[in-house]
C-alpha cells in the first residue's frame, strides 16, 4: 500500500486547523458568529475527547478492553479464538496483552449493528 501523508503534509494539515481554530476562538471571544473553523461543539467534543486520545495512546491493557467490552476473561478468550478480535500483543516478561485501541473500537461499532 503506497503512503499517502508524511510529516510535512500532517504539518501543514495541523498548522491550517490551528489557524483555523484560533480564528474561531477569536470569534467566539467577540461574540460574533463562529464561521473560521467549521467544525460543530459536537466535532470538537468527539475529536478531543475520542479521537486524539486514541491517538496519542493506541494500545489499550487486557483489563480496559475487559471493562470496554463489558466481558469476563474467558469471553475475551472466546472472541479472540473465534477470531472476532485480533490476540492481543504481549510485551517482553509480561504477562498483560495490550491491543491496539482501533480494532476494539471497531469490534463495538460492528456489534451494534
Amino acid at each position: 500500500m503506497k503512503k499517502m501523508f508524511n510529516y510535512y503534509t500532517l504539518a501543514l494539515i495541523l498548522k491550517s486547523l490551528y489557524e483555523s481554530c484560533m480564528k474561531a476562538w477569536e470569534q467566539q471571544q467577540k461574540g460574533e458568529k463562529v464561521t473560521a473553523c467549521g467544525m460543530s461543539d459536537e466535532d470538537i467534543d468527539e475529536l478531543c475527547q475520542d479521537i486524539l486520545p486514541n491517538m496519542l495512546n493506541p494500545m489499550m491493557s487486557t483489563e480496559e478492553v475487559k471493562e470496554k467490552l463489558r466481558v469476563s476473561d474467558a469471553t475475551l478468550n472466546r472472541l479472540v479464538a473465534k477470531g472476532n478480535l485480533p490476540n492481543g500483543e504481549c510485551k517482553r516478561r509480561g504477562h498483560t496483552r495490550y491491543w491496539k485501541k482501533w480494532d476494539i473500537l471497531h469490534f463495538l461499532r460492528n456489534r451494534k449493528k
